[in-house]
């Protein structure tokens, strides 16, 4: 056996650690900082875009009346207008329509006065057309036994 070493049997070299000058950390420091700060502004513009895109869909006092009285997927109960207009129609002697409980809901979700309210019920077929109006709304309605109540509110111009 020879005293001889190889190659391998020698320790190998110390890893040397990464040495940074000044100017790399103070680079290194800025575009942290700077992608801190896209970060936070890039937040802050996708809340906004969200808060303006629930700001497109209409929210109204008649859009929270059907969800209140749970009317929104009744057919005889629709909005229109973008949530500015109310169609109600309840069933008749020849005709279907929404239930009056829930079209009565949907009035006192819009607090209807009561006057206006004792009108509408009221009404016969030989009136015609009845009109009233209450704070922001305006509304007509007609009554015909056979075809029930036909009423439509709208929001009135301020």
């Amino acid at each position: 056996m020879t005293d001889e070493t190889t190659a391998t049997d020698q320790p190998a070299p110390a890893a040397q650690t990464p040495s940074f000058s000044k100017r790399d950390l103070t680079i290194g420091g800025v575009f942290g900082g700077l992608g801190i700060v896209v970060g936070i502004l890039g937040s802050l513009l996708v809340a906004s875009v969200a808060g303006g895109i629930d700001s497109l869909i209409p929210s109204s006092a008649m859009t929270d009346a059907t969800q209140a009285c749970e009317v929104e997927t009744d057919p005889f109960i629709e909005l229109g207008d973008e949530g500015q207009s109310l169609s109600m129609q309840t069933d008749g002697e020849e005709s279907p329509g929404a239930d009056v409980a829930d079209v009565v809901c949907v009035l006192g979700e819009l607090e209807i006065p009561d006057s206006v309210l004792t009108r509408i019920s009221s009404t016969r077929a030989l009136d015609g057309r009845q009109t009233a109006t209450w704070s922001d709304y305006s509304a007509s309605w007609g009554y015909h036994p056979d075809n029930g109540l036909d009423i439509v509110i709208e929001l009135s111009a301020p």
